[in-house]
């Protein structure tokens, strides 16, 4: 069970339900968790330690700003 704020990716083989993180709609909301996923299956999930508007935030200053500027830093993915 993963929250889906912290997925990447996953397999295609690999099968998945989203479903409430608490019991009650009440206690889902008051968790600070809404919705997470069940994967079941073989395959591979690749998960972040941080929830998607922090690791944007902290992606953003690597990526050009639409003036054209930007950090200038490059990062090689491999190819």
């Amino acid at each position: 069970m993963v929250d889906t704020g912290h997925l990447v990716a996953w397999e295609g083989t690999t099968q998945y339900t989203l479903r409430k993180a608490a019991a009650g709609f009440f206690r889902s909301m008051m968790s600070g968790e809404g919705i997470v996923a069940e994967f079941s299956g073989p395959g591979e999930l690749l998960i972040q330690t941080r929830n998607l508007a922090a690791l944007a935030g902290l992606l953003k200053p690597f990526f050009p700003t639409q003036s054209g500027g930007g950090s200038g830093f490059n990062i090689n993915l491999g190819s």
